[in-house]
């Protein structure tokens, strides 16, 4: 943070090596990607209120 809070009084010939700096610092602190979910998320069928009879086969072919 100090090498942005340092930029506005640094020498213009110093800013590209606080910009590096700051560069190398954010590698150090960037987060490994997150690996995916072993169960990945669904959305569920919202129940029914009352019971519908189920489909004959014949009905599934169509």
């Amino acid at each position: 943070m100090s090498a942005i809070a340092s930029t506005p009084h640094a020498s213009p010939g110093r800013i590209p090596e606080l910009m590096r700096d700051l560069a190398s610092m954010g590698q150090l602190v960037k987060l490994p990607t997150r690996r995916g979910r072993a169960f990945p998320r669904v959305v569920k069928e919202r129940p029914w209120k009352y019971p519908t009879a189920r489909k004959r086969a014949s009905q599934l072919l169509n």
